[in-house]
């Protein structure tokens, strides 16, 4: 296997297998009845405990094609352990992968495409937003999705004469800097708007702020081959974007500082308005004493919809695994509903599947996170699918940091556009390799 290196991104290094690499596989290969599963949730008590339920069950079933061996990471870790596996020649057969990943792993040659029939049956019973793919290929399947919305108290948005938005009428542009202009003018919160601005390490500003820029007309990149941001991120509606957001600080509706927990702020009632994940809804359960009084509502409409990010953590296939069949016959029972069910409502997530929503009273119909399904349904525009977006998400987070913050608009965007170009150009315009190809084709 070649594991393949990008300019200006983790650097994976162009490595021909070394010897310890190839010992690693033919280890593998010589006990292919046992199968290694990497996993991300380390910590996460309640997820955790349905995937090891899921591989107790495996383990004890007459069908089983393998023995299933879980180890798990921190999530902060996980990323380092699987590229230093990758580099070494040592990967597991099954990993979690974040799905906007999963096409530089792809890419990378560290997770192959599914080709077992049964699994991609039902990959296609699941909500879109819950696989993972590149080039027309699936690499990765969830058990669940998970998006954004905006959260406010009805009794503030009915005392201040604010209709709630709902899935088939977002509020537009004009209504939000409404809503934003009376709560501010209700002199009950200095900052009214929370949005995460504080964030700036994570992929937040990509994942939540992509999407307002898309609703302007703008986007991280141009999706038509992925091989420039130039027009996207810098032209017209980019820079409406870009001011609309400045002005958010300008006239006093965020702070460029933010909350370091935006979830548990507004549940104290420290701001009138909170634009988060969907996961926050945990928080609101635990600290929220008028959680009653807490309303879901879809992203404002700025002119191309409401549009939301979709994807979440999904289980994948690596390249070096001496024993597809099994690992992908592992992969397709640990999507079952009853699973499905469980880890979905450990994390406050979307089900991927009708029956699994029905399953979790919150997302069955009638329940307070319903709103949501509708959102991944409707609404979700996936993360640019591209090899280069762990780099887009980084330059952007920086250059709206910026423009908040009182850079120069149109030049922060042509700087960013030059980076990322240069960064897909350094890369060779993230072309799949011929041996993957060919290697995938052997598969099939």
């Amino acid at each position: 296997m070649l594991v393949r290196a990008a300019t200006g991104l983790v650097i994976l290094g162009i490595v021909a297998m070394s010897g310890c690499g190839e010992a690693a596989r033919a280890a593998a290969s010589a006990n292919a009845d046992e199968i290694t599963v990497w996993s991300h949730l380390a910590g996460n008590d309640g997820e955790l405990a349905v995937v090891k339920q899921i591989v107790k069950d495996y383990n004890a079933s007459p069908d089983k094609k393998a023995t299933i061996k879980l180890e798990t990471f921190p999530q902060a870790s996980y990323n380092t352990s699987v590229i230093s596996a990758a580099t070494g020649g040592s990967l597991p057969c099954v990993v979690d992968v974040d799905q906007p990943n999963v096409p530089y792993w792809a890419w990378a040659n560290i997770i192959t495409p599914f080709t077992e029939k049964q699994l991609l049956a039902r990959g296609d019973q699941l909500l879109p937003s819950s696989s993972g793919k590149w080039n027309g290929k699936v690499y990765g399947f969830s058990n669940y999705d998970a998006t954004v919305g905006l959260f406010a108290r009805r009794s503030v948005l009915k005392k201040l004469g604010i209709r709630v938005a709902t899935i088939d009428r977002p509020w537009s542009k004009s209504e939000m800097e409404d809503a934003l202009a009376k709560l501010k003018d209700s002199g009950e919160w200095r900052y009214p708007f929370e949005m995460g601005t504080a964030d700036t390490t994570s992929e937040w500003y990509a994942y939540g702020f992509g999407p307002i820029l898309q609703s302007f007309g703008g986007d991280l990149i141009n999706r038509n081959g992925y091989q420039s941001a130039d027009g996207e991120l810098n032209g017209k509606k980019a820079v409406e974007f870009s001011q609309w957001m400045r002005n958010l600080v300008q006239q006093g509706y965020i702070t460029t500082k933010g909350a370091s927990d935006t979830g548990l702020d507004f549940a104290n009632n420290k701001s009138g308005l909170l634009y988060g994940g969907m996961w926050v809804w945990s928080t609101f359960q635990k600290y929220a004493k008028d959680i009653d009084d807490i309303v879901a509502m879809p992203m404002t409409d700025f002119g191309q919809g409401s549009i939301s990010p979709g994807g979440s953590w999904e289980i994948a296939l690596s390249k070096t695994c001496a024993n597809k069949a099994a690992a992908q016959d592992y992969i397709r029972f640990s999507l079952q509903d009853k699973y499905m069910a469980p880890i979905s409502k450990a994390g406050m997530n979307i089900p991927a599947s009708q029956a699994a929503r029905e399953m979790v009273p919150e997302f069955s119909a009638g329940g307070v996170m319903e709103i949501f399904v509708e959102i991944s349904k409707r609404n979700v525009k996936m993360r640019p699918e591209t090899p280069a977006y762990s780099f887009i998400s980084v330059e952007f987070a920086k250059t709206m940091n910026d423009i908040i913050n009182g850079a120069d608009i149109q030049a922060s965007l042509d700087k960013a556009v030059n980076h990322i170009d240069g960064n897909i150009k350094g890369a060779d315009g993230y072309q799949a390799s011929t041996d993957a190809t060919a290697e995938d084709k052997d598969q099939s």
